[in-house]
């Protein structure tokens, strides 16, 4: 009889044992099942280039009659006699000149370039990119020279600077200028360019109110690959948030959300809340909803 009773009280505790290690296993297997139903994203870069503003091209053979006039607007007033080779060498006809123009926030979302300078928000009324090219080579300005440039705009603010754009990889970081200004016209803002490449007509807004921290999660998205914007539409500053999901925003400013992700069938998601930065509401937890490309346009264009 106490044989029988080791032998059962063994089974019991191996019954017992299996019934812990199955069900340690089973838990395993939820939670392995619930990060496997977060829906994955492309990049969306390729999407990106079949929306994003073309690089004009100005092929420049005379003196001529000018501006040259770009599709948005931009007015470039070009001189060869100032141009240079990297070298120091003189430029003759002919040479071309390229130009990228980026105005409401939806060409600035598609070309990636948020109004950032140095960590700052800034409000931009539009980022242009003037280069200029002779036999392949990209020319630059001679020192202390420049290029007489006016930009579009209905209702031109006073205190505009011109920020150059600085390449950090792919992200254009904006540099303050205390070497120049954009002042006002009846046509919109005007400045004489220093160097070529990008350059904002832009300010600092200097936000009082102080800051609050932002974070974003998902129990539903991978949000790794999902591209990541607010925009400040009040004071026309735009965001990119890049390899994390956390981020500092001016208290009391009105915000606008906007995740964008593609499949790899092409569907289009997204996720878009209108709200105020306040400390009561900043963790935003985001569900990405499918989005046709039709819609996608009319969303940004509202911005």
């Amino acid at each position: 009889m106490k044989t029988s009773k080791v032998v059962f009280g063994l089974i019991s505790f191996i019954l017992v044992m299996g019934i812990v290690v199955l069900g340690s296993c089973s838990k395993e297997r939820v939670e392995s099942v619930e990060e496997e139903q977060l829906t994955d994203y492309e990049p969306m870069n390729d999407y990106y280039n079949t929306k994003k503003q073309d690089e004009q091209e100005f092929i420049i053979d005379t003196s001529g009659t000018q501006p040259i006039v770009g599709h948005e607007g931009t007015k470039i007033y070009p001189s060869k006699e100032v141009l240079m080779f990297a070298n120091g060498d003189s430029v003759q006809w002919p040479y071309i000149v390229k130009l990228i123009e980026l105005y409401p926030a939806k060409d600035m979302i598609y070309y990636q370039m948020p109004t950032v300078g140095g960590g700052v928000i800034l409000t931009s009324h539009g980022e242009i990119k003037i280069t200029a090219f002779k036999d392949g080579q990209e020319l630059v300005l001679r020192p202390n020279r420049t290029w007489h440039i006016e930009m579009p705009n209905t209702s031109p603010e006073t205190g505009m600077n011109t920020y150059y754009g600085a390449t950090n990889g792919s992200i254009v970081d904006w540099g303050n200028t205390s070497i120049g200004t954009f002042v006002t016209t009846t046509y919109g803002y005007a400045t004489n360019m220093k160097q070529l490449g990008w350059v904002s007509c832009a300010k600092d807004p200097s936000f009082t109110n102080g800051i609050v921290n932002y974070t974003f999660t998902s129990a539903t998205d991978n949000l790794t690959t999902v591209s990541k914007f607010i925009y400040l539409p009040d004071t026309k500053g735009l965001v990119q948030l890049y390899s994390n999901t956390a981020i500092s925003l001016p208290d009391g400013e009105n915000i606008k959300i906007v995740f964008l992700g593609i499949d790899g069938s092409g569907q289009l998601f997204h996720y878009f809340s209108e709200t105020s930065v306040s400390s009561s509401s900043n963790s935003v937890s985001i569900a990405m909803t499918a989005i046709s490309d039709a819609d996608l346009t009319v969303l940004l264009d509202d911005l």
